[in-house]
């Protein structure tokens, strides 16, 4: 009897274990004895979490990637960078294999910052990095996102060196073995429209991209004066310019607003962009919803708080058919703007909300396989900063910690380590534009490869590539419509190494290329007359 009381007694203490560890409440905070920061995070694979951040006293040489499991703890973690060179880790996606994509800036190869795209396999190992090396010239990797075919699309902003305006947003396309396939940037008609500033990247359902920015738009009432407006840009799969929206452009007025991302709703009929609203006479800024349709018409643009004079919108993403989460940050002066976790339908009414943390810098929003919501956001206190994960039920409670156990990383077949890496050994892209021309050829037209005296077709090519050669009247080697002497045209890939190399004999102005067992990619063929230069043209292997 003493004994089958004992074994009760055990039972319903375990059972209180148990009932108590499951309801402990779902906050992590990171490494909260040094100034941390975190950027970005996502949910992996295997249902626990990738963040990025940085160490403050470390900062700006090192950054930091950690794994945690399903409960916010942490089970690795990678630093990344040397003590020498500026290193910023901003963005990241993962594909299912586990493999890791990273985007950022660095200034390991020049003083200047440098884009920087970075892939990891599934146990955490840098595969391969790829720079973007433009001299003497800020510019950097912002949105990036894993693609189908194992690759992985980024945004480049500022890369346009002269004039300024140029390339503020462009797109690049990198297969899985850093291959870059293409380079698109993406310079409005609109002559209303400047500083273009890129914040997000979605994959559409047809496989192209639609980039979510902000913009100075012209007033039109109003000499020499700009308002902030939401800008949208939609492309094909790849990088193929579809159409712009600016929010709010046929308003002559002070109306406008930045945008911060955007989603599609689960039938796939409309966008949805996060904005910050603005009425810059008086000033306010207000939370709000723009829908747009497939085409990038604005169907209407919904106020999600009244009542006060500052706030914003950003990462609303569905939770089902008709109700999103998002950040949602109001207040009556920039100084008092709390950030909360919202609840609004597609109309933009505010179904629910509640106040995440005060001395909040922003937060990140990601919805969970199990349509839960985490958050991660940056507070300072104690003279510092701390980063935090928050999981909230669709109540909006805090989520209570899951006790079943889990599998991670399966998809490594051996322990993963912490340790650091660093971004040697990258694959410098330093540009591959023509001499002479300052403006990019576009993919598709016989015309995109013409620089004085090469021309290329068709563009992109897939098993034969077309060149003809032609010459102005200074050309001391050219004579009745000929060069008087041989030529060599010489193909390079985009990392400047030379794949083939071509004799064209004195009197020939027409060259057949065959680029069949050519990788997908970017390639430059080069005119030479001896070791001069003479000419080239840029073109696409597309498969």
């Amino acid at each position: 009897m003493k004994s089958l009381k004992m074994f009760l007694c055990s039972i319903i203490l375990l059972c209180s274990i148990q009932y108590l560890l499951g309801q402990s409440r779902w906050t992590n905070v990171y490494f909260p004895y040094e100034d941390t920061w975190g950027e970005y995070f996502i949910e992996s694979y295997d249902k626990g979490y990738l963040l990025t951040g940085k160490h403050g006293h470390n900062y700006v040489h090192y950054l930091w990637l950690i794994k945690t499991d399903i409960n916010g703890e942490i089970l690795w973690e990678k630093t990344f960078g040397e003590p020498n060179s500026f290193f910023g880790l901003y963005f990241l996606d993962e594909n299912d294999k586990g493999e890791i994509y990273l985007s950022g800036s660095t200034s390991y190869y020049d003083p200047y910052r440098d884009p920087i795209i970075m892939k990891l396999n599934a146990c955490g190992e840098k595969i391969w990095c790829r720079v973007f090396n433009i001299p003497n010239h800020y510019d950097y990797a912002h949105s990036i996102v894993a693609t189908d075919d194992g690759g992985c699309a980024v945004i480049l902003r500022y890369t346009g060196v002269a004039p300024p305006q140029t390339d503020r947003i462009c797109l690049a396309k990198f297969d899985s073995d850093g291959n870059l396939q293409w380079k698109q940037c993406y310079n409005s008609l609109d002559t209303n429209l400047i500083n273009e500033d890129s914040r997000s990247l979605l994959i559409t359902q047809d496989k192209g991209f639609l980039i979510t920015a902000g913009c100075d738009y012209l007033d039109t009432l109003v000499t020499n004066k700009y308002w902030i407006k939401p800008y949208i840009i939609k492309t094909d799969s790849l990088g193929n310019f579809q159409w712009e929206t600016v929010v709010h452009s046929n308003d002559s007025s002070n109306v406008g607003g930045d945008a911060w991302t955007t989603t599609i709703n689960p039938s796939g009929q409309f966008y949805y962009t996060s904005i910050s609203h603005y009425y810059h006479d008086p000033t306010i800024n207000k939370p709000a919803l723009v829908k747009l349709d497939l085409n990038g018409n604005v169907i209407a643009i919904y106020n999600i708080i009244s009542g006060y004079e500052n706030g914003g919108l950003a990462y609303a993403q569905f939770i089902n058919d008709s109700i999103m989460a998002a950040d949602c940050g109001w207040g009556n002066s920039m100084d008092e703007v709390i950030d909360y976790a919202t609840l609004i339908d597609t109309l933009g009414n505010l179904v629910d909300t509640t106040q995440l943390i005060q001395d909040i810098y922003g937060s990140k929003l990601c919805i969970g396989y199990d349509q839960k919501l985490v958050y991660m956001y940056n507070t300072y206190q104690n003279d510092q900063f701390d980063v935090y994960l928050r999981k909230l039920n669709y109540n909006l409670e805090d989520d209570t910690i899951y006790t079943i156990p889990f599998t991670y990383d399966s998809l490594c077949p051996y322990q993963i380590v912490s340790d650091t890496i660093v971004q040697d050994d990258c694959g410098l892209i330093v540009g591959i534009e023509e001499p002479g021309s300052g403006e990019a050829g576009k993919q598709g037209s016989r015309e995109a490869g013409k620089r004085g005296i090469l021309e290329v077709w068709p563009n992109p090519a897939r098993d034969q590539l077309h060149g003809r050669l032609s010459m102005d009247s200074l050309s001391a080697s050219w004579r009745n419509g000929r060069f008087n002497r041989d030529l060599s045209l010489v193909i390079y890939d985009i990392f400047g190494r030379e794949i083939q190399k071509i004799k064209i004999p004195d009197g020939q102005n027409e060259v057949q290329i065959n680029v069949e067992g050519f990788p997908q990619g970017i390639y430059l063929a080069v005119v030479k007359d001896e070791n001069q230069y003479v000419g080239s043209a840029k073109f696409v292997v597309a498969r």
